[in-house]
């Protein structure tokens, strides 16, 4: 595959917390996307979703090149299930609190296989055309949310319409974003500034050099060991609590969270509300959305960070700051679980991947 642009880049200021990733192999190129924690007893450091982000990451790195959709699926929801025993936790936690368990969605392209396969709610979109993946339950949660926030608004709270910008703007990648492969001496990805919490690659081609500063930390590491060293130091802490995270007030999502800790009981199942979702405890038969890959198609995988998937990042980039600026709770054009906040870059952690098959 030849890289055209990438782009991963976390909601907080501290880029460590970022619960998106990145991997790319000879073999694969996934998008990694840990589900924002529900915890109620903050068993993961720092949280869940940089734990799950972390371990799948990994792992698709050590996947052999013809590995099918399901060996793929099954060696990555295992790979969960073993940190549940590595904890300090009962494991009865896991099975009867889903929302306590590690929870990462991805879309993973297959080199060998020429096709994309759709795990949960990462986004992707070839020769310009998007396959949708909103589930129905954020759908409805997002309505929910929406009432309650026009609902606060009618008795003297404070609408989106009108809301005073109290938030900083996305960065919008300039041109040295927009990163272009080519051959590397050692045939080794390289990226300065790494950090492996973001992103892993293994023995791939390309070679990278994007502009650092603008895309903050994101690591290359062509050993799979240090990002399994980055995702086994974020589990329980010795007393079996981890660090609480911290989230900027936002009065809409704190009504719907009851709902979205109950929306984990629908976790790979059937159904109206049912989805897919990495958590250790996926179904081996739940069907998989596949996309094929024809040679020479551009192809784009996507965290759901970017709510309006465009053909390429500088567009995807501008919808998300025209969302921010004309709709900062995100409860009227693209109604959310949650909006943007102070203090935050954005309304999530966004991933962006752009090559030619």
């Amino acid at each position: 595959m030849r890289v055209i642009e990438r782009f991963c880049r976390g909601k907080r200021a501290d880029q460590s917390l970022n619960e998106d990733g990145l991997v790319i192999t000879d073999g694969f190129a996934a998008v990694v996307d840990g589900v924002t924690s529900k915890s109620v007893h903050h068993l993961w450091r720092p949280s869940g979703g940089v734990v799950a982000r972390n371990l799948l990451v990994d792992t698709v790195g050590t996947l052999p090149r013809n590995a099918t959709m399901r060996e793929t699926q099954m060696t990555l929801d295992r790979r969960l299930r073993a940190e549940y025993t590595r904890s300090d936790a009962d494991e009865s936690v896991f099975v009867n609190e889903p929302w306590e368990r590690l929870q990462a969605n991805a879309v993973v392209y297959s080199a060998a296989h020429r096709e994309a396969w759709l795990f949960g709610d990462c986004q992707i979109m070839v020769n310009g055309v998007q396959t949708p993946t909103l589930k129905r339950v954020d759908e409805l949660l997002g309505e929910v949310r929406s009432f309650a926030a026009q609902a606060m608004a009618s008795d003297g709270g404070t609408d989106s319409a009108t809301a005073p910008d109290r938030m900083r703007s996305p960065e919008e990648p300039d041109e040295s974003d927009e990163v272009v492969s080519d051959e590397s001496d050692d045939g080794t990805e390289q990226l300065p500034g790494a950090s492996v919490e973001s992103i892993a690659s293994h023995k791939s081609s390309q070679s990278i050099r994007p502009n650092e500063s603008s895309i903050g930390p994101i690591g290359i590491g062509p050993d799979t060991s240090v990002a399994s060293a980055g995702s086994s130091s974020n589990t329980a802490e010795p007393d079996g609590v981890g660090q609480s995270e911290t989230e900027p007030d936002d009065p809409t999502r704190d009504l719907i969270m009851p709902f979205l800790r109950l929306q984990s009981r629908f976790a790979n199942r059937r159904g109206a509300y049912g989805y897919f979702v990495f958590d250790g405890f996926t179904d081996p038969t739940y069907p998989i959305r596949t996309v094929p890959i024809a040679p020479g198609d551009e192809v784009v995988l996507a965290s759901d960070g970017y709510p309006l998937l465009r053909p390429t990042l500088s567009e995807s980039e501008r919808e998300l700051a025209r969302l921010r600026r004309d709709d900062p709770l995100l409860i009227h054009e693209y109604r959310s679980t949650k909006g943007f906040v102070a203090g935050q870059e954005s309304f999530d952690d966004r991933t962006y991947l752009r090559f030619v098959a």
